[in-house]
């Protein structure tokens, strides 16, 4: 556009000055001259004018040319800058494209770790050297500091250097022009940034400034994030990393647990089995002493024997019972589902309790809620109630009373032996089911047991694929229920 104006501008100029000259020469009027000479005047002025606005419009152009170039690599930035799953990696992002389309040759952006200290990240245009010398010029000035708490940019030209340390900043760039700014997040790691143009041409040095800033402030945006993102990422890896580690510590420990189960298990049986031996030979001389055989007894002979036997038989059922416990742990035992008729299976059960209800007048009251039928092991499952039943006379006052309720559960029945005895305090519920456990309570202390009996219940019931609960108060009795699966 402006080619043409200025040829067609010169055309009308020496169009006038021919005209002037046949003026001149044909000897007119001075006063017509005089008109014409205003009048080439007032054409060259507003030629001028047309030519001063042509350079204006033109510059405008290029600034805004050169905006919407970088506008563009900022939005292609900051696509980029999205993907940075830590705030180390934001000030890596800064490639020569971007440094290009931003309108500069020369950039470096870096970490500040402190306000004495940068590790550059990005490095265009620029020798290794080089970018050594600018980390020792910012971090043995002051200038680092300024940038880190004046989030302003810091403008350097060659034209307008003041300072020798903003000429060597210059010199060892190697531009005229150089922006110099910091950025600063809110969250995560500061940094610098640097960014040169070999020519200053005639960008405006305000626009250099608030490009600048836009970059500076999209940069601390992006590290924000970054460090958002990345303090639950890191919580996250660390929790991970103590799950895996305590499950593993976990699983080793359940495997020497195993071990020690298996080799207490065996351990306990091997002895159960060499005491019963014995303890078969104590109970068979014991008998034939009080049969008479070897001659007659008095009767305090008589009670000693009545009482060895009678240890005998404890000791001869507690090694029964850890056999029990040991052999339905290592699995060798297997129970047997077989369908029982439950009417015939408690009249069995409650013949066997009998005598020690009728010593102790107690009530024994069966509610079996047309529930016909069980499925389970009969030999086990009587041993199940056999037990609580026990427990149950044991700490059940004279003349009180014990309840056996059975009633289906959708598929499963329940079972529940209810006492008026002393009652459990809840601390102790929990252990109940544990090998050798007894309630360290005066009443409780008073009956005999070895602590054996619950834990081969809860064994028998688990093994049954049932489960098994008590629920207790001091001074009210307590319920145990089992639950077994009909099928």
């Amino acid at each position: 556009m402006m080619p043409i104006m200025t040829a067609a501008i010169l055309v009308v100029g020496a169009a006038a000055g021919a005209v002037l000259v046949k003026l001149l020469q044909s000897g007119r009027q001075s006063q017509e001259l005089r008109r014409l000479q205003e009048a080439y005047n007032q054409l060259d002025q507003q030629a001028k004018l047309i030519i001063r606005t042509d350079f204006d419009l033109h510059r405008i152009q290029e600034e805004l040319d050169r905006r919407l170039a970088f506008l563009m690599a900022l939005q292609r930035l900051g696509r980029q800058l999205q993907v940075s799953l830590h705030p180390a990696e934001v000030y890596s992002k800064l490639d020569a494209e971007s440094v290009t389309n931003f309108g500069f040759t020369k950039g470096l952006l870096g970490l500040c770790g402190s306000s004495e200290s940068v590790a550059w990240h990005s490095v265009i245009g620029v020798t290794p050297e080089a970018a050594q010398q600018l980390t020792r010029c910012l971090t043995g000035s002051a200038f680092l500091k300024q940038l880190l708490t004046h989030p302003a940019p810091l403008l350097l030209k060659t034209d307008g250097v003041g300072e020798p340390l903003e000429r060597q900043l210059l010199d060892l760039l190697g531009v005229p022009v150089a922006v110099m700014a910091g950025v600063i997040p809110q969250a995560g790691p500061a940094g610098c940034l640097l960014l040169g143009r070999d020519l200053g041409g005639s960008v405006a040095a305000q626009a250099d400034e608030e490009l600048v800033a836009i970059l500076t402030n999209q940069l601390a945006s992006a590290v924000e994030n970054s460090a958002l993102y990345e303090e639950p990422w890191l919580a996250k890896q660390e929790l991970e990393r103590k799950v895996r580690q305590r499950t593993y510590e976990l699983a080793e420990a359940n495997a020497q647990l195993l071990q020690l189960n298996k080799a207490k298990s065996d351990f306990v049986s091997a002895v159960s089995h060499e005491l019963r031996t014995p303890l078969a030979a104590v109970k068979g001389y014991a008998s034939l002493l009080g049969s008479g055989q070897f001659g007659a007894l008095e009767k305090p002979q008589k009670d000693r024997l009545a009482k060895i036997e009678k240890h005998v038989d404890a000791l001869t059922q507690l090694i029964n019972n850890l056999l029990d416990i040991a052999r339905i742990e290592s699995g060798r035992v297997t129970m047997e589902r077989a369908p029982i008729a439950v009417e015939e299976f408690f009249a069995t059960v409650q013949d066997l309790v009998r005598p020690q209800l009728e010593a102790k007048r107690l009530r024994y009251t069966p509610d079996l809620d047309g529930v016909t039928t069980l499925t389970g092991d009969p030999q086990h499952l009587q041993r199940v109630f056999l037990n609580l039943l026990s427990n149950a006379i044991k700490y059940t006052p004279k003349d009180g009373e014990i309840r056996v309720q059975l009633r289906k559960d959708g598929a499963c029945v329940l079972a529940t032996v209810s006492d008026t005895g002393c009652g459990i305090a809840a601390e102790h519920v929990p252990k109940l089911f544990q090998e050798f456990f007894r309630v360290s309570d005066p009443a409780n202390q008073q009956v005999q047991g070895t602590g054996l009996g619950l834990a081969l219940v809860k064994r028998i019931v688990e093994a049954h694929h049932g489960q098994i609960a008590v629920t207790s108060e001091p001074g009210n009795g307590s319920t145990f229920s089992v639950r077994l699966p009909l099928a």
